[in-house]
């Protein structure tokens, strides 16, 4: 069965989401290819359509999602669609946009029923929210994760602000105490402010995956899991996870990234940095200090909603995005264009804020 008018979408826009109930399964399929799979305003309505459907039909037992191109699960939030809004003025769009997806992340994280994410191929930015919030998460050899915003001119997002300082150095590793916690939020600067990519068996240590496939078996996998069940699925293909290369420089980033303050920290990192934005650094270090000590992860969701609707209009954001995406020069001309420089008291005045998202979780 495919479920059909989804979303708020206009008779003219073309859907990248199929959903679909096969058994007691509700079945997403991401298949907007030529893109990645990048979310556009559309996809977020889509899936929190479906995945409000299934929640509350007591029919629907467990909920998949993967995407038809075996490269990438998904690249991240369409931020051209995002630029063009904020170019034209429309806040309304951008704060549909960003609400949308933080609500729709929201509702994973606190998902009732399984939700199992098959997180091949590239997964980043929004990515990770589709999938990382959710109660099974399976990686393969390929997986290929990031947060890159600083990049562009933005900031980590989707609930990273929560489950990056939640990183541990090894698979059934804890954050239970305060040396512990200050270790994993190094690690987490290190993730949000460098863009670092990690792979399948880096996500199973710092604990962002639970499941380890090999990719030939993800569709087998799948089927297993309509007709029998995540866990008769999970005991037939899960396998071992190589070693991870990240945890083995696990002391060696807490080093680099463990100093109390912003300037210190980016002085220590060096070239992990180059021609990121002074000014989503500071925004990501600022969202992380308090995502590290704030326990729900629905609050950590409207801290970013407002500073997402803070950068969307801002200079960084549009230039970034302009060079990195658009004109492609790869030569972001950031304002202000040194760390030093950044207004630290007006980011932490935003960080200190919060936007209610427009959809109940």
């Amino acid at each position: 069965m495919v479920l059909a008018s989804m979303g708020n979408m206009k008779a003219t826009e073309e859907s990248f989401v199929r959903a679909e109930i096969q058994g007691q399964t509700g079945l997403l399929t991401l298949t907007r290819d030529k893109a990645l799979n990048a979310l556009n305003r559309s996809m977020y309505h889509q899936l929190v359509s479906a995945l409000q459907m299934w929640r509350d039909d007591p029919a629907i037992t467990q909920v998949v999602i993967r995407s038809q191109l075996a490269k990438a699960f998904c690249a991240g939030g369409d931020i051209k669609e995002v630029r063009e809004a904020a170019l034209g003025g429309r806040q309304d769009e951008i704060r549909d946009a960003f609400g949308t997806e933080y609500s729709m992340n929201a509702i994973i994280a606190r998902y009732p029923k399984p939700y199992v994410a098959i997180m091949n191929g590239i997964v980043m930015g929004g990515g990770m929210g589709l999938s990382v919030h959710g109660s099974y998460r399976v990686v393969t050899e390929t997986t290929q994760m990031a947060m890159p915003e600083t990049a562009i001119g933005f900031f980590t997002d989707i609930g990273a602000s929560y489950f990056l300082p939640r990183v541990t150095r090894g698979a059934g590793s804890s954050t239970d105490d305060d040396a512990a916690r200050h270790e994993s939020l190094a690690v987490a600067r290190y993730l949000g402010l460098s863009g670092a990519r990690i792979n399948g068996a880096d996500a199973i240590a710092l604990g962002l995956a639970d499941t380890y496939i090999d990719s030939a078996d993800v569709d087998a996998f799948v089927d297993t899991v309509l007709a029998d069940g995540v866990d008769a699925a999970t005991s037939s293909y899960a396998k071992q996870a190589p070693e991870s290369e990240l945890v083995g420089r696990w002391d060696e980033i807490v080093a680099t990234y463990g100093a109390d303050g912003f300037e210190e920290v980016v002085r220590n990192a060096g070239s992990d940095l180059d021609g990121m934005s002074p000014t989503s650094l500071a925004r990501v270090f600022e969202l992380l200090q308090r995502g590290a000590q704030d326990d729900d992860v629905v609050s950590c969701l409207r801290r970013e909603l407002r500073m997402a609707e803070d950068t969307a209009v801002g200079h960084d954001f549009i230039e970034g995005v302009r060079a990195m995406v658009v004109d492609k020069d790869k030569n972001p001309q950031w304002e202000p264009a040194t760390v030093a420089e950044v207004d630290m008291a007006r980011i932490r005045d935003v960080a200190d804020q919060e936007s209610d998202l427009p959809i109940s979780v």
